[in-house]
């Protein structure tokens, strides 16, 4: 038998109406992004979407490399950036560096762990991403567009239903990763 750890990600995104969140919230647009993410949980979405993911080698390397006593690494890492990308179509796979075509980043709005599971929650308002249609999503150890950097890379990458951004459109994604011996 070969037990082992094995880190998976499930990706939920939902996507609201803001003008309806306007309503409901008359001080929306003073808000900040983790605000609007405590009181968009409360809020009816038009659609969501579970989908999940693949984890990716940098990732897996990366968990290896901090349980081995003679490797020195910076064990501080985050899960402190999400992009959203166009290129669904490519697919994902394991070796993925970057998302397929990505055209969005922004860092996380909030995090929770319960020891076994990580929830990486972000934020897209209805200014953000607009023009795009959305289809792929990624979580990263740090601002995407630092690739070159050895402590930013790219946890997981996954796709979804695609979604027509535009400023009649709020959305959150919650990337929860997940350990558990298989």
């Amino acid at each position: 038998m070969n037990d082992s750890i094995s880190p998976t990600g499930r990706i939920e995104r939902k996507t609201y109406d803001t003008t309806e969140l306007r309503e409901d919230n008359e001080d929306w647009d003073t808000l900040s992004d983790d605000e609007k993410l405590t009181r968009i949980r409360e809020a009816d979405a038009l659609d969501e979407e579970e989908v999940y993911n693949v984890t990716t080698e940098r990732f897996h390397e990366y968990l290896v490399d901090n349980l081995h006593p003679g490797v020195t690494t910076d064990a501080n890492l985050d899960a402190a950036w999400m992009a959203l990308g166009t290129d669904s179509a490519t697919g994902t796979g394991v070796t993925d560096t970057d998302l397929n075509t990505r055209v969005f980043e922004k860092s996380v709005t909030d995090h929770a762990d319960n020891g076994t599971e990580l929830l990486a929650s972000t934020f897209i308002s209805s200014t953000e991403a607009n023009g795009n249609t959305l289809n792929e999503i990624g979580l990263f150890t740090g601002d995407p567009n630092n690739l070159s950097s050895s402590d930013v890379f790219m946890i997981n990458h996954a796709t979804f239903s695609d979604v027509v951004k535009d400023d009649e459109r709020t959305i959150t994604f919650d990337v929860t990763l997940t350990f558990s011996d298989t």
